[in-house]
């Protein structure tokens, strides 16, 4: 009887971390106040993920990132945040599912969708990048002419 309140105290115990360190991760949100390109993608396996760059002299120089999913898909998304450090718009779009898994090892088949995932979200992040910068540059012409 002894040993079964042990492993249910253990058991309450290590839930309880899990439950706290999920909760600090989430609200504690890696979102920048304003970065200058971001993405958030669900996939089709119900993983979210979201990047966020930070440019400076046209290359990033700060990224961030966040998934609710399982350990492959955090995997994945760092991989790609990290990639991209910097690197310049046309080197990002090298950036695919293959490179992010060398980067990391290697994935079980199961899970390449992950890699997948991290590289569409980063490419859409660099995507609204591109579409601040077009617009910001078409309101400086505008105020110009």
């Amino acid at each position: 009887m002894l040993e079964l309140k042990v492993i249910l105290s253990g058991a309450i115990i290590l839930t309880s971390v899990v439950v706290l360190w999920a909760i600090i991760h989430y609200f504690s949100g890696p979102e920048f106040k304003e970065p200058d390109g971001k993405a958030r993608i669900t996939g089709s396996c119900g993983d979210t993920m979201e990047i966020y760059l930070k440019f400076r002299d046209g290359r990033v120089v700060d990224s961030s990132c966040w998934t609710d999913g399982c350990t492959y898909s955090y995997n994945c998304v760092v991989a790609a945040a990290q990639m991209a450090k910097g690197r310049t718009p046309e080197e990002i779009l090298e950036i695919d599912a293959q490179k992010i898994q060398d980067y990391i090892g290697g994935l079980p088949k199961d899970h390449l969708h992950c890699a997948k995932l991290a590289e569409e979200t980063l490419q859409a992040a660099l995507e609204d990048y591109i579409k601040k910068l077009v617009q910001s540059q078409k309101e400086k012409e505008r105020f110009t002419d």
